[in-house]
This record gives C-alpha cells, sequence and structure tokens, in this order.
C-alpha cells in the first residue's frame, strides 16, 4: 500500500498518483475530475477468525453452495457414510440413482445440455455412455453425468418432460458433484474432471445467491465466495495443463502408469476441453477486474489444435485440423457444425473488448485525444470493432442474422448454437458502441457523442455518431427478436452468458422510448424488444437465479429514465451521480442494488427539486413493487400516451476511479 499523498481516483485505479504536493494531480486534470484531494491512505484493521469460527462457517456455507463449505464438509465424512450436508442424502445414494437411470434418459439429458450450453459442448457421448456400460461405472463418469445433471435439471422441469419429477433437485447433484471432486482433486488427473469442473462453474455463476452467502459464511469467507466460480474454473485450467503435460512430456512423467489409455477420440476430447477453459475463462474474467488466466497468447504456447466439428466430434475422425497445433489464426467460411471454433474466436474478441472497456474505456488517459477518437482507424476502438468484423467475416454469410432465420437452424439440430453465435456477436457491438453515447440526454438531444468530461479534442465525420447509434440500437433489437425467434422455435437457451446479453439489450430498450431523438426516431418497436427481454429473463429467472438482478436493475433504470424525460429531474446530472446503477449494468455476478439505486435517484432528485410529481411517488419501486409484467403494462402505457416516436440508449461505464486495471492501447 502506498505511504505517500494519493487522491481517492488514483488510488482505486491502482495507478500512480503525480502531483506536486497540492490538488489536483495531473490524472484528475487531464481527464476533468472535478473534487481532486490528496490523502495520506487509510490501513484497515486485518480480522483475523478462530479455528471455530472458520469450522462453523465451512459447515453453514454447504447450504449456500460454497465450495469452501463442501471443502471443510467433505474433510469429516466419508464418501459413502457422510451426508453431502443438512438436506442431502449420502454420495452413495446419489451413486445408485445415477446409476438406476435408464439409457434412454440418459441421453435425453446429455442432449439437453448440449443443446442448451453451445460453449460447453465438451462430453464425449459415446465415450460416456460406454463407461455406463462397463460394470462397476467409473467413478469419473458419475462425477461427470452428476455434474451435466445439476445444469439440466430445472430446464428439463421447465419443459414439461414426463419424468423429470423422477430426477433429484440440482442442489443434491451439485453438492455430489462438489465432494466427489474434492475427493480427486489431489489424484491423477482425468478429463471427465476437468470437464465436471467447467459445468460446475456456470452452476455456481448463474445460482450465486451472495445475500445468503453473506449471512451463513460471514465476513471471513465472503472473498471467497465472490471468487468461487474464478477459483474453480482456475482449478480446471490446472488440472487440465497437467493433462497436457503427461500427454506432450518426451519421456513419461509417471513410469508405472500403464492406464493412459489413448484412442481415437482422446486427442479431440483433450483439445476441445482445453478450448472450452478457454472459453470459460474469457467469459467469466470479463464480467470482473481480473485478467483472464488463459489467454490465446497461453494457448498458441501450448499449440492446442483447433476443436473438431460436432460430426466429427461424434465419431472420433482423425481429421487434420485437430493436430494442426499452431493453427489458432481467424479461419475462412466457417459454417454453423464449427460452432465451437467460432465461439472460441468469438470470445477470444470478446475478452479483449471487455479489457478496453474496464481499462476505462473512452475515459482513460489519453483516450479522447485526436490519435485515439474512435473513427481513427488506428485507435484502440476502431481495432476492437476491426477485429469484430473479422470474425464475423469469417463466418459464411447464410450464419448472420437477420440474413439467416432461426427456423432454418433449428430444422438442422443448430438453433442453440446459431442464436449462440449471433447473441455473442451483436452483445459485443452493444459493449463497444454505447461506450460513445451521453448518458443522460434530454428527449431533444440528437446523436453527437458524450457530453461528460473529459470529451473528445477533435470533431466525428459527418454521419459518424448517427451511424454509431443506429448500429447499437439494431443489435439491441436482434438480440430482443433472436430470443423471442427461439422461444417461439421451442429452441430456449438458458445458459448464463445469453442471460446477460438479454439483460444488456433490454436495457437498451428501456431507454429508447424516453429519449427518441437520440436514434433519429428509428426504434419504433423498442417497446416490443423491451417486452421480449423481460419475458425471457423472466422463464430465465426460474432456471438461474441471477436474473432477477438483471431485471430489477432494468426496472429502475425504466424509472430513472421516464423521471428524467418527463419532469425534467436529473437535467445536468452524469453518471457520476448514479454508481450504483452503473455498477449494476456490467456485472456478470450480480449484486442486487435495489435499495442503493433508489437512494441515488431520490436522492438526487430531491437536492434538484423540492417538488414532486405524484405520478413518481407511485412509480417508485419498493418493498412492495409491482411484478414485472405490471411494470411493462405501465410502461408500455406511458410510451403510448407521452411519445409517438422511439430512439437510442446511454453509456453505462463504470466511473474511472472505480476501474482498477492499467490503461492498455496496444491492441
Amino acid at each position: 500500500m502506498r505511504s505517500s499523498l494519493s487522491c481517492d481516483a488514483c488510488r482505486k485505479s491502482k495507478v500512480k498518483c503525480v502531483h506536486k504536493g497540492r490538488s489536483p494531480c495531473q490524472r484528475c486534470e487531464r481527464s476533468g475530475f472535478a473534487g481532486c484531494q490528496l490523502t495520506k491512505p487509510i490501513r484497515k484493521p486485518i480480522v483475523r477468525a478462530t479455528r471455530q469460527q472458520l469450522e462453523f462457517n465451512g459447515r453453514q456455507s454447504f447450504q449456500s453452495q460454497s465450495f469452501v463449505g463442501s471443502l471443510r464438509l467433505s474433510a469429516n465424512a466419508s464418501a459413502n457414510q457422510g451426508g453431502l450436508g443438512p438436506g442431502h442424502v449420502g454420495t452413495a445414494d446419489i451413486d445408485e440413482h445415477v446409476s438406476q437411470i435408464s439409457t434412454s434418459r440418459k441421453l435425453a439429458i446429455l442432449k439437453t445440455f448440449s443443446n442448451q450450453f453451445p460453449e460447453l459442448t465438451i462430453v464425449h457421448v459415446p465415450t460416456l455412455m460406454g463407461g455406463f456400460a462397463s460394470s462397476p461405472y467409473p467413478p469419473q463418469h458419475k462425477i461427470l453425468f452428476a455434474a451435466v445433471l445439476t445444469v439440466t435439471k430445472a430446464r428439463l422441469a421447465l419443459t414439461d418432460v414426463p419424468w423429470a419429477d423422477t430426477l433429484r433437485p440440482r442442489e443434491e447433484y451439485a453438492a455430489y458433484t462438489r465432494a466427489r471432486l474434492l475427493e480427486v482433486l489431489l489424484e491423477k488427473p482425468k478429463i471427465e474432471f476437468v470437464q465436471a469442473l467447467l459445468i460446475i462453474t456456470l452452476h455456481e455463476w448463474g445460482t450465486r445467491d451472495f445475500h445468503k452467502a453473506w449471512m451463513y459464511c460471514g465476513n471471513i469467507l465472503i472473498s471467497f465466495l465472490f471468487g468461487l466460480a474464478l477459483n474453480i474454473i482456475g482449478m480446471a485450467i490446472c488440472m487440465m495443463q497437467a493433462l497436457y503435460s503427461m500427454r506432450t512430456a518426451p519421456y513419461s512423467l509417471d513410469p508405472t502408469s500403464n492406464d493412459q489409455v489413448h484412442d481415437r477420440y482422446s486427442q479431440a476430447i483433450e483439445a476441445k476441453t482445453y478450448w472450452a477453459c478457454f472459453i470459460i475463462d474469457c467469459m467469466v474474467n470479463a464480467g470482473t477486474y481480473n485478467p483472464p488466466m488463459l489467454p490465446m497468447s497461453e494457448m498458441k504456447k501450448l499449440k492446442i489444435g483447433c476443436p473438431v466439428n460436432a460430426l466429427e466430434y461424434a465419431l472420433g475422425q482423425d481429421h487434420p485440423r485437430a493436430s494442426a497445433a499452431s493453427n489458432v489464426e481467424l479461419s475462412q467460411g466457417l459454417g454453423i457444425a464449427r460452432a465451437c471454433e467460432i465461439l472460441v474466436h468469438g470470445f477470444d474478441i470478446w475478452s479483449q473488448l471487455m479489457t478496453f472497456v474496464f481499462n476505462d474505456g473512452r475515459k482513460a488517459p489519453g483516450m479522447c485525444a485526436t490519435r485515439n477518437c474512435p473513427w481513427v482507424s488506428s485507435s484502440p476502438w476502431a481495432n476492437a470493432l476491426s477485429q469484430l468484423q473479422a470474425w464475423r467475416a469469417m463466418r459464411e454469410a447464410n450464419t448472420h442474422y437477420p440474413t439467416a432465420s432461426v427456423v432454418m437452424y433449428v430444422t438442422l439440430g443448430y438453433g442453440e448454437a446459431f442464436v449462440y453465435i449471433n447473441v455473442l456477436y451483436h452483445v459485443s457491438i452493444i459493449m463497444l458502441r454505447r461506450e460513445y453515447l451521453p448518458f443522460l440526454p434530454t428527449p431533444e438531444s440528437f446523436p453527437s457523442g458524450p457530453t461528460d468530461p473529459p470529451l473528445l479534442e477533435a470533431e466525428a465525420p459527418e454521419n459518424w455518431w448517427e451511424e454509431n447509434a443506429r448500429q447499437l440500437f439494431q443489435s439491441a433489437e436482434y438480440i430482443a427478436r433472436l430470443l423471442e425467434e427461439s422461444s417461439e422455435c421451442g429452441v430456449h437457451l438458458m445458459t448464463p452468458f445469453a442471460g446477460f446479453c438479454a439483460f444488456s439489450a433490454g436495457y437498451i430498450c428501456a431507454y429508447v422510448p424516453w429519449f427518441p431523438s437520440m436514434n433519429l426516431g428509428r426504434s419504433p418497436d423498442a417497446g416490443k424488444c423491451l417486452s421480449f427481454c423481460l419475458k425471457y429473463l423472466e422463464e430465465f429467472k426460474k432456471v438461474w437465479s441471477i436474473a432477477e438482478g438483471w431485471i430489477n436493475t432494468i426496472e429502475h433504470a425504466s424509472l430513472l429514465y421516464r423521471r428524467a424525460a418527463t419532469t425534467g429531474r436529473y437535467r445536468g446530472m452524469s453518471r457520476a451521480d448514479f454508481n450504483g446503477l452503473h455498477q449494476s449494468l456490467h456485472e456478470f455476478r450480480v449484486v442486487d442494488r435495489s435499495e442503493q439505486h433508489m437512494k441515488e435517484m431520490n436522492g438526487v432528485q430531491q437536492a434538484t427539486d423540492t417538488s414532486r410529481d405524484p405520478m413518481d411517488d407511485a412509480a417508485t419501486i419498493t418493498d412492495d413493487s409491482p411484478d414485472t409484467n405490471v411494470l411493462l403494462e405501465s410502461f408500455l402505457h406511458e410510451v403510448n400516451r407521452n411519445m409517438d416516436e422511439q430512439g437510442p440508449w446511454s453509456q453505462w461505464w463504470p466511473p474511472m476511479d472505480e476501474v482498477a486495471f492499467t490503461p492498455d492501447v496496444t491492441h
């Protein structure tokens, strides 16, 4: 920790605070931030927990699905006789239950998993089912199948599968998977263990309950709980690296072992699982302030072969690309069958794009200089957009939405993959383009660039802002329509990342009606698209509790925009006045900041205008707030009554003093 004088903004951003012993520092002065004050850091006392406290917290945290709690509990329980925590059955019971599931139902469960999670098409069904045909079942196959059940049980129940009620609650499968994985984490790695860890990562991400975790585990374990998914993906990556070392070492690393069987499937399975580690690492870390643990540069060093397509993977064909060790550059003309390879490149770009965002984006030092303006071809923003466009161009044109329809790919059996690839592209467009739009314009505002400091130091080319707005709001509508069309076709993509895409699109569609001129009236269907997104998130919430925070954020944003557009309140306010709402926008691991949102809006409102509109009092969201359908009906009524046109959106990146990355303008 620094002991010299520095301002809060530099201290939080973990950069050197350069000054002459008085305010403002060079960084704040250059960025136009007011209120720079130099202070010495305050050292926080270190709270140490007793052994008894740790043991108590460990036992209780199991109920909140804590991996730390699993570690404490399994240390004192045998695999066959011990329980899986309060309310759970023993591992032996789940072992028997998994064994008794019929072959046809196992295949149906695996098919559901493969369709629902295009980013995790890693389970090689012939190998897994072959293991179940042997006696006794290999333990690694039971662990992997239990992990699959963890993330598919809720989805099966919603689709009215007649035998879904014979399955156990997914918390039991999750607890079983954790307990069994803990038994083998320090043993010789197996590919099934890595795959199970990746699946549990998504489960922990989608079902995180931060308030319950805090109550059960207390302050001493909260940092572990916040980073749970990251810890699990880290273990998966380490285990995968160990497997890779065993395969590639010129001399055996374990001469006593004779169980390293490498059939025609093994190399393709290992390569695909390694790339799944890469995708999940990009996905989870991009929503945090953590750098990726497995960047593309590392994958190139390891010379991991490109993932084979779905047919080759199922049949175990020795495709040349599977052994083309250094071939990880952008390919051309990829069809939907190579969805895994498409997603690999897409998430690599997503990770770089989000690094730009968390580096403060436009607000990073020097980013408003003429050379770094977004329309300059060599700027970081333009480079990111260029990579995104190149990724889209590498795919066959008939994989682009809306050129191709969801119906067409549903009939071919690739509906989920088609939707996933396209929502990834369009949410990337949203993340890039909204960076340069005003946070809270007036209803009369037109696209003209950011209005919060620091301001751009050059004028944009003619029509650049109008085109930026068009593509931004168009991408939001495309995501909404993709999800709606896929739902009508019986394809319900319910992976946590797809939920985040629906949230991002819905958030933009909630903005559009109140500031119609920001898209020149080109979003007449924004209300319908908002309805699609909210309907999807309500269904999504039945599977993943993480959606509740996203829905709350959209509700609060809708209230903010209505107040700003219809009452004139918040005029002159910037995103710095609504930190809680800003932070809620881009968090994958959602924290419910509902109370903070309302305090910010009501606090700013009272400070700027002492007169209150009775409508605002009625619309204020409290603990007895209406459900989403009631809110949406009221919202659309207000739109139809007050506006003839519809238009776009804003920027909601965190303020500079909340970002912990060091700016990187090399991309």
